[in-house]
């Protein structure tokens, strides 16, 4: 028994959370219609606004019952016309109420003070059914129901100045059964007439383009033919009154006329057509511009007729014949690749008015960076440049000149919407092939009526090593120069040398290099084809030599794959390269990393960086375009020195006195002349730097130029200037020699660079003990710190000094041996 009253009363209490729902409305309500006014008009009973509160009984709604009683009130500034004496003179009216045209009868109590029907006859209020309405203030409106079901009250109201908007009648129940709500039944503007336009048109001076503008009233009967419409154009600017041929004029509910002595600039629009309701005038006129016209926004001005609003409208753009070129979208591409198809970039070419395409002209596109300089590009072989005409006159083509393109053989003329490029000779196994960046197109003749639009479709493909901005640059035909952006590139791949630079020496056999991680930019960067049949299972990419008449050979090479799921077939390599074949391309980026790379270097090597060239692409095959993705450091050379030469040199800044370092031997040495610093460089005499850095230098004093000479490299260097040159190229120094004391001191950072040394490595400044330390070529990582830390010299061995020669007594002289007789000559 408990638990039936626990959910007794948890019923109860979820039903009070409930909200309370009527079991019907009483009333459909409903405006017939919304008008557009201003805010000084009146709506009158012509108007045929009417507020219906209706029944249906579908939906159980029974409408309003006899007897009762409901107001309507206005909102903002509008009042009711009921009560005016116009109406009441002429409708049936007692004691301040308006009665419906139904249901009277001499005796009805609805009615009193009608004594006859003939006095009721003809003078019952238009619109008004089933009530009798009382104006009580100016904004609220007394409505009694005469007999049960439908009410219709017409909305009888003088804006009074009311603000510009949507204005709105509120129904108040009261005791009645109507439903409550506010219902929109006017808009008022500012002005009885409003002037527009149905597009803002872009015009040129070929003065065809047709405008089409717009008068429409705001109140009934606004327009009026004894008040005409004056619209005035600017300076520049005329009318094109033609009754005939494809600019002729049409003007509907008017007619239009020339205004004397205006040059054409005024046309006046004449209303005389009326319907009684709220009328439009449309007239279609086309507007010429005059040299003098200035480019930019055409405004009308209106004159003679205060009613119109606004008063001044931009009606259309004088624009110039600049042809608009776009891209439908920036394409993110890969360098290097082709695959058919793959990059098709779509262009729109649109007059902005008719006739800006020039007839019998050429508009030419080239492949550019956002410079505007030409790059390595190209129309794709085998694919279609292809135009289309989207909208038009039909006589106006474009047409793509086959003449303009590269291709192999000889130039195919012609003009036609679409054309098979053509750079790769199959039968020349590519030895012809052609780079088609640039093509024109061509304009048969000009738009007349209509403005035209061409969708132009590009497919291409960009060289190896490029990467940034790709545009066409577009100029010609009606179209100013221009860059239309086509593409965003990116390289397909990217370098990393793990460690430090490898050193290895010249003639020697089998020197370890460091790793390379070759990392794809995205998944499937590297394509594992080559179009055309060249390698259609798989596509090879390489590292090589960028010098390759230099004697380098590879001679080991293994991989590792790190990253992603990309198919390799093979690495290994040759004597100049070590590549990499695929054979499936990524689902997700992939990463190869070259590993025990073992190369080995002729005595002929230069020592100093050696570069490395990553070819990653495959547009070489077809086009006139590299492989070459990038181009970066990889070896750094270095000269073998023999153990009697390896000498480590120690100056101090100021003294004269420095230290030689030979093979764990230490010996003093005193300079003529102290080192000194002079912009924050090293200065040392000639002699001297030739010396610590092993080279052998030679100075004409009639020319005043110093050569140092070291294996290969060449360093001369005029002193009275601050420039020296390393083997015929010109390296700037980071001061200028000077002459101190007769001597001739050089920056020696220069100097030693210029022989493959380096700062931090083999040229050790001390700043605490002021020391400069110069290592041999092949330092090593011992010797290194040891500079660093001061401490080169501390474990080394004093060099003994050389014995005096010794003082002999004399010995007693001599005779010198006799020479044996000479045998006589037979």
């Amino acid at each position: 028994m408990k638990r039936k009253l626990s959910l007794l009363m948890a019923f109860m209490m979820a039903a009070t959370l409930l909200p309370a729902q009527p079991a019907f409305a009483a009333t459909r309500n409903v405006i017939n219609k919304t008008i557009t006014t201003t805010s000084d008009a009146i709506t009158d009973e012509t108007t045929g606004v009417v507020l219906t509160l209706g029944v249906d009984n579908a939906a159980s709604i029974y409408g309003a019952k006899a007897g009762q009683y409901f107001e309507l009130h206005l909102d903002g500034d509008a009042k009711w016309t009921y009560g005016s004496k116009e109406l009441t003179d002429k409708y049936a009216y007692t004691d301040n109420v308006l009665y419906p045209a139904n249901n009277h009868t001499n005796d009805n109590p609805d009615y009193p003070g009608l004594t006859k029907p003939s006095e009721f006859d003809g003078k019952q209020i238009k619109n008004l059914k089933n009530a009798k309405v009382q104006k009580l203030t100016d904004s609220i409106l007394g409505v009694q129901v005469i007999a049960d079901g439908k009410v219709e009250v017409p909305l009888l109201v003088h804006f009074n100045g009311t603000p510009e908007g949507v204005q709105k009648v509120k129904v108040v129940p009261k005791d009645s059964d109507v439903s409550t709500g506010e219902y929109a039944y006017a808009n008022v503007g500012a002005d009885s007439i409003k002037f527009r336009v149905q597009k803002k048109e872009k015009i040129s001076r070929s003065g065809n383009t047709k405008v089409q503008l717009i008068l429409d009233e705001m109140t009934p009967q606004a327009f009026d033919a004894s008040n005409p419409i004056n619209l005035k154009l600017p300076r520049g600017f005329t009318w094109d009154f033609s009754e005939k041929g494809k600019t002729a004029y049409t003007v509907s509910k008017a007619k239009i006329e020339k205004v004397p002595n205006s040059d054409d600039r005024i046309v006046k629009i004449i209303p005389d057509k009326y319907t009684g309701q709220l009328d439009s005038i449309y007239l279609n006129m086309c507007i010429i511009p005059d040299r003098d016209a200035k480019f930019g926004d055409v405004d009308v001005i209106v004159q003679e007729n205060s009613d119109v609003s606004p008063t001044s409208l931009v009606v259309a753009e004088y624009v110039d014949y600049g042809v608009q070129v776009k891209a439908e979208k920036v394409l993110n591409v890969i360098a290097g690749k082709d695959i058919e198809g793959l990059y098709k970039s779509k262009i729109t070419i649109e007059e902005p008015a008719t006739s800006s395409l020039q007839g019998n002209r050429y508009m030419t596109f080239q492949f550019v960076d956002e410079n505007g300089k030409a790059v390595d590009a190209s129309l794709q072989d085998g694919e279609k440049l292809k135009i289309t005409k989207k909208s038009g006159d039909k006589e106006t083509k474009l047409q793509i000149d086959k003449s303009s393109i590269e291709r192999v053989g000889n130039k195919e003329s012609g003009k036609v919407e679409d054309y098979d490029i053509k750079t790769y000779d199959k039968a020349g196994k590519g030895k012809d092939n052609k780079m088609a960046d640039k093509f024109d197109l061509y304009v048969t003749q000009q738009s007349e009526t209509t403005r035209t639009k061409f969708e132009l479709e590009v497919p291409f493909v960009v060289d190896s090593g490029f990467t940034g901005k790709l545009f066409l640059k577009v100029k010609g035909a009606g179209a100013e120069e221009q860059l239309v952006q086509i593409a965003d590139v990116k390289p397909p791949v990217t370098f990393e040398v793990k460690g430090a630079l490898p050193q290895v020496k010249i003639g020697l056999q089998k020197q370890d290099g460091q790793d390379i991680l070759v990392k794809e930019t995205e998944a499937g960067a590297l394509q594992d084809y080559v179009p055309a049949g060249i390698n259609s299972n798989y596509a090879e990419y390489n590292l090589k030599f960028e010098d390759t008449n230099i004697q380098t050979y590879f001679k080991s090479v293994a991989y590792t794959l790190d990253e992603g799921n990309i198919g390799i077939k093979k690495v290994d390599k040759k004597d100049k390269y070590i590549y990499v074949q695929v054979d499936r391309r990524s689902t997700k980026p992939s990463a190869i990393t070259f590993k025990n790379i073992s190369v080995t270097l002729d005595r002929s090597v230069p020592y100093g960086e050696l570069r490395l060239k990553g070819n990653f692409g495959v547009v070489d095959e077809r086009y006139d375009l590299s492989k070459t993705v990038k181009k970066f450091d990889y070896f750094t050379t270095i000269t073998p020195v023999s153990d009697e030469k390896r000498i480590t040199t120690v100056f101090t800044i100021g003294e004269k006195s420095y230290t030689e370092l030979v093979r764990g031997v230490k010996e003093a040495k005193t300079a003529d002349v102290a080192p000194f610093i002079k912009d924050n460089r090293t200065m040392l005499p000639v002699r001297y730097i030739a010396d610590a850095i092993g080279a052998v230098v030679n100075y004409d004093p009639t020319t005043r130029i110093a050569t140092f000479q070291k294996y290969q490299s060449v360093v001369t260097m005029n002193i009275d200037k601050n420039v020296m040159y390393v083997n015929g190229s010109p390296v700037q120094l980071d001061t200028k020699p000077v002459n101190v004391e007769g001597r001739i001191f050089l920056p020696l950072a220069n100097i030693a660079q210029a022989f493959g040394l380096k700062h931090g490595e083999t040229i050790i400044w001390n700043q605490e003990a002021k020391t400069v330390t110069i290592l041999p070529q092949d330092a090593t990582p011992e010797e290194v710190k040891a500079a660093q830390d001061g401490t080169i010299l501390k474990d080394a061995k004093e060099a003994t000094p050389a014995e005096a020669p010794k003082t002999e007594a004399p010995k007693a002289e001599e005779k010198p041996a006799e020479k044996p007789a000479e045998k006589p000559a037979k």
